[in-house]
């Protein structure tokens, strides 16, 4: 009985010792605590919208490319409001593309909002813009194609996280919470 015992115990401690953090669905060693944008606003509400198919924002392959912008509102959740140094926003016309840099949000553009505790900034990205950085034309899209906006956040330590290390967002999907860090914007008839 020791002997199985002593067996038990020397595989729990292999088993246990042999972890590999790349198969972690959450990727909890990427994640830092209070390093995350949420969104906020109609962007928010759109992503329960049927019309919007999960998208945050649409635009139609009709408009005027120059009057259209992609548009969200984000808050910085963080124990510390002030360790936001800036918000870098791609673009990609599919997942597999390489992503294209459309925008940097500054730390100081977060402001205070009534009755919130997290400070909240605006993003709003030219249609143009995020055309020209594809390479592409609202034409060269197709009808319930999305593009892809990811965002990273860097803190004022210089620590990055990245877009991807949100990898499961559906597991913090609620009404009241979503992270801003990888949205769709749908392009529409």
């Amino acid at each position: 009985m020791k002997y199985l015992s002593l067996i038990f115990a020397v595989c729990l401690l292999a088993l246990t010792s042999c972890t590999d953090d790349s198969l972690d669905p959450l990727q909890i060693a990427d994640l830092k605590k209070a390093s995350i944008i949420a969104l906020r606003g109609v962007a928010l509400d759109n992503l329960f919208d049927r019309d919007y198919r999960g998208a945050s924002d649409r635009v139609s392959k009709a408009a005027d490319p120059a009057t259209e912008s992609y548009f969200f509102e984000t808050d910085f959740l963080s124990d510390d409001i002030t360790s936001l140094a800036k918000v870098d926003v791609y673009a990609r016309k599919s997942e597999s593309d390489a992503r294209v840099p459309v925008a940097t949000i500054n730390g100081s553009e977060f402001k205070a909002v009534a009755g919130e505790a997290y400070p909240r900034a605006a993003v709003e990205i030219p249609l143009t813009t995020i055309l020209s950085a594809l390479g592409v034309t609202l034409a060269d899209l197709e009808v319930n194609q999305y593009l892809y906006i990811e965002s990273d956040i860097t803190l004022t330590t210089g620590e990055v996280v990245a877009a991807s290390s949100v990898v499961n967002s559906s597991l913090f999907e609620s009404s009241a919470f979503y992270p801003a860090h990888n949205l769709l914007y749908l392009i529409t008839e």
